[in-house]
C-alpha cells in the first residue's frame, strides 16, 4: 500500500488530468499547459501532463526538452499512438525526418488509421526526397479523411513536381472542393500553368492579394509568379518577384537559422579553406599511406558540384544503367562531420588519424547508406550530393580512392538558378534566399575543392553541364568509361524516373520534361540584376572556360 502522501499525490495528480483532459476538450489548450506545468511542478507524472508539457515547450522554441518529455511519456504509455505521433513532429522540426518516420511507423503499427500520422509521414517524406512514399502516405491520408484539405493539396504540389499536370488537376479539385482557394493547390496549379505565363501569373497575382496568406505560401507565390514572367521575356519584374518571394522565406525561416548563434556555412567554409590552403601537404600525404581497402563496395563514385550544376540530370541517367545503384542527396557522411568538420580543432584530427581509427567512419558511410535502402555490393555506387563539395576533405581521407564525377557549369547560371529555384531550407540552402550569398558560397565551395587538388590528387573527372545538355550520348558514354560500366542505351530514358517521383532534388520538375538547354546562358537576361555578384564569379567562368560575356 502507498504511503498516505503518495496517495494523497496521485489522487491530487489525478485530479490534474482531469481538469486537463476537460480543458481540451473545451477547447482551452492554454489552461491545459498551465495545469500540466503545475502538476508536474507539483511531483506529478503522467503521459498526458508530459505531452501537454512538450507542447509548451515546442510553442517555446525549446526543442529538446519537449523531446525529452515525449520520450519520457512514451516510457510511460509505450502504445500511446498520439504520444508517438507528437513525437515524430517533435522531430522533424529538429530536422531528423529519419527518426521522425520511425516514430510515425511505430503510431501506424499500433493503429493503421491514424489519418494524422499518415498525413505527417508523407510531409517528412517529402523532406527526405522519398517523392513516390510520400504521395502514397498523402494518399492514404486523403482517403481516410477526405475533408483533409492539405492532405489532397500537397498531392497535387507533388504531382506537379513529377510534372503529371492531370494528376495535378485532379487533387487540386479534391482541395478545392473542401477549401475553395487553398493556397498549396492553387500553387500547385499555376506549377503546371507555367507553359501559359499570363495564366499562370494571373492565378499567381489573384493569390498573392489574399490578406490571409502565410509568410511561406507568400514565398512560394511570389516564387512562382517570378517564372511566369521569366516565361514572359520580363527580367527585371521576375527578379523583383523572386527577391520578395526570397524575402519572404527569410523571414519566415529567421527564427530557425540566423537568430541561432551559431557559424553560419560561409563560416564554416571559410575556416576550412585557410586550414587547407596552410596545411602542409607533405604532412597530409604522409599521413594517408594506406588506401581504404574496399570490400564489395570497391567501385565508389562520388557525384559532386553545387545545386544546379547538373548533378541530377547526371545521376539520372546513371541510375538507368542496371550494374549502378545511386544514393540521392542523403549525407551518409554525417559521423565524419560531425566527429571533424564541427571546428579547426577537429578538421585538424583528420591528418593524423591512422587508416585503421578512420576504419569506424567507413563502416559508419556503409551503414547508413544501406540504412537508406542501396545496397552497393557488387554494383557501381553512386554517392550524389552536389555538397559533398565542401566535404572533400573528408572524401579524401576515408575514400582515397573513390572517383569522383565533379559537375561544372557557367558559375553565373548556377548562382541564379540558386536564388530563383524553391529549396527545402536548410542551413545551406537557407544563404542561397540572398543573391550577394549565394555567390559567396559558390565562390568558398570551389576554393576550396581547388585547395584540395593541390593537397591531394583524386581520380577526378569533369562534367560539363552544357556539353551533357548539347550532346547527351556521348557524355554518358564518357561516364560509363570513366567508372567502369558498359554503355546502356536505355540509359537515355532518364525523365520516366521523375515522372515516377524517384528524383528528389529541385530539379524533379525539369528533370520530367527530359532534356532541354533553356537553362544555359539564362543569366545574360539577368545581367542587370545580377551586375552585384558578377565579379565574385567572374575568376570561376574563366577558370572552367565560360566567355566573359
Amino acid at each position: 500500500m502507498p504511503a498516505d502522501s503518495d496517495a494523497r499525490r496521485l489522487s491530487g495528480q489525478a485530479l490534474v488530468v482531469e481538469r486537463a483532459t476537460a480543458a481540451i476538450r473545451a477547447g482551452d489548450l492554454a489552461e491545459a499547459k498551465r495545469l500540466a506545468r503545475e502538476g508536474l511542478a507539483a511531483g506529478g507524472e503522467h503521459p498526458l501532463l508530459l505531452n501537454l508539457r512538450a507542447l509548451d515547450h515546442e510553442d517555446h522554441g525549446r526543442l529538446e526538452a519537449a523531446l525529452a518529455d515525449l520520450r519520457r511519456a512514451l516510457l510511460l504509455a509505450p502504445g500511446d499512438y498520439s504520444i508517438l505521433n507528437a513525437c515524430g513532429l517533435c522531430l522533424a522540426r529538429l530536422e531528423r525526418m529519419d527518426e521522425a518516420v520511425q516514430c510515425y511507423d511505430r503510431a501506424l503499427a499500433i493503429r493503421a488509421d491514424f489519418g494524422a500520422a499518415w498525413f505527417n509521414r508523407g510531409w517528412a517524406l517529402e523532406r527526405l526526397g522519398e517523392i513516390a512514399e510520400a504521395a502514397a502516405s498523402l494518399e492514404k491520408a486523403a482517403t481516410l479523411n477526405p475533408q483533409n484539405a492539405q492532405a489532397w493539396a500537397n498531392l497535387a504540389h507533388l504531382a506537379a513536381r513529377r510534372g503529371d499536370a492531370d494528376a495535378t488537376r485532379r487533387y487540386a479539385e479534391q482541395a478545392f472542393g473542401v477549401q475553395p482557394g487553398h493556397p498549396t493547390a492553387v500553387l500547385a496549379l499555376a506549377n503546371v500553368e507555367l507553359s501559359t505565363p499570363v495564366l499562370a501569373e494571373s492565378r499567381l497575382r489573384g493569390l498573392i492579394s489574399t490578406q490571409s496568406l502565410s509568410l511561406f505560401d507568400r514565398g512560394m507565390a511570389f516564387s512562382e509568379l517570378g517564372d511566369a514572367l521569366d516565361a514572359q521575356d520580363r527580367p527585371a519584374e521576375a527578379f523583383e518577384a523572386y527577391s520578395q518571394g526570397n524575402a519572404a522565406f527569410r523571414a519566415e525561416a529567421a527564427p530557425r537559422f540566423a537568430a541561432a548563434k551559431q557559424p553560419t556555412v560561409l563560416d564554416t567554409l571559410q575556416w576550412l579553406i585557410d586550414w587547407a590552403e596552410g596545411l602542409d601537404r607533405t604532412r597530409w600525404t604522409r599521413s594517408d599511406t594506406a588506401l581504404h581497402k574496399a570490400g564489395r563496395e570497391a567501385r565508389h563514385v562520388f557525384l559532386i558540384g553545387f545545386p544546379r550544376s547538373g548533378t541530377t540530370l547526371a545521376e539520372s541517367i546513371l541510375a538507368r544503367h542496371p550494374d549502378v545503384v545511386t544514393l540521392e542527396e542523403k549525407n551518409a557522411l554525417y559521423a565524419a562531420v560531425m566527429a571533424f568538420l564541427g571546428d579547426p580543432r577537429s578538421v585538424n584530427r583528420l591528418s593524423t588519424l591512422s587508416d585503421q581509427q578512420l576504419q569506424e567512419f567507413r563502416g559508419d558511410y556503409w551503414a547508413r547508406v544501406r540504412g537508406y535502402g542501396v545496397e552497393p555490393a557488387d554494383k557501381i555506387f553512386i554517392d550524389k550530393f552536389p555538397l559533398n563539395v565542401t566535404k572533400i576533405a573528408l572524401i579524401a581521407r576515408l575514400f582515397p580512392a573513390a572517383k569522383i564525377i565533379f559537375a561544372v557549369r557557367d558559375p553565373r547560371d548556377v548562382v541564379f538558378s540558386c536564388f530563383r529555384r524553391r529549396f527545402t531550407l536548410n542551413p545551406s540552402m537557407y544563404e542561397f534566399l540572398d543573391l550577394r550569398r549565394t555567390a559567396l558560397f559558390y565562390d568558398h565551395a570551389m576554393r576550396l575543392a581547388e585547395a584540395f587538388r593541390r593537397l591531394q590528387p583524386m581520380d577526378e573527372r569533369y562534367l560539363v553541364y552544357e556539353r551533357l545538355v548539347e550532346d547527351p550520348e556521348s557524355q554518358a558514354r564518357a561516364l560509363c568509361t570513366f567508372i567502369g560500366a558498359q554503355w546502356r542505351s536505355e540509359m537515355m530514358d532518364f525523365a520516366a524516373r521523375a515522372r515516377r517521383g524517384d528524383v528528389a532534388s529541385a530539379s524533379s520538375a525539369q528533370i520530367a520534361r527530359g532534356l532541354f538547354g533553356d537553362g544555359a546562358g539564362q543569366w545574360r537576361r539577368y545581367r542587370r540584376e545580377l551586375a552585384p555578384v558578377l565579379p565574385i564569379l567572374a575568376p570561376w567562368a574563366e577558370r572552367f572556360g565560360y566567355p566573359a560575356a
